[in-house]
Formats: structure tokens, C-alpha cells, sequence
């Protein structure tokens, strides 16, 4: 029997979470990835830039796969 997990995700601005991927393996090192993703963002009219994480949540599902 094979593991497999899948990764939701839910992006700044939206109101429902989508299904990134599925993994056959451990899912943390692409969930910590993930994390790393960030928006870079500037102000009409300042120089200054901001960054901020680009999902809001991330979820990682267990799909009880039988093989």
C-alpha cells in the first residue's frame, strides 16, 4: 500500500483553497518550499517594496490510497 498526499493551498485574495500537487513521498520538504513563496509588492508613488507569504494556508491531506 502506497502513501499519497495532497496539497492544498489558498493564495492572498482568494476565498477557496485549490489542490496544488500530489506526492507519492514525505511531503514536508515541498510544504516548507511552499512557505518560502513570496510576493514582492511596491506602493504607487514609494520606492519602498514589501514582501509577504503568497498562500495564506497550506494543507496537506492523506488520500488513503490502495494499490
Amino acid at each position: 500500500m502506497k502513501k499519497r498526499y495532497s496539497i492544498w493551498v489558498r493564495e492572498i485574495g482568494s476565498d477557496h483553497d485549490v489542490e496544488l500537487m500530489q506526492c507519492d513521498s514525505n511531503p514536508q520538504p515541498l510544504v516548507a518550499a511552499l512557505y518560502g513563496k513570496r510576493l514582492n509588492t511596491t506602493k504607487e508613488g514609494a520606492r519602498k517594496r514589501t514582501t509577504m507569504s503568497r498562500y495564506v494556508t497550506i494543507r496537506v491531506v492523506d488520500n488513503h490510497a490502495e494499490t
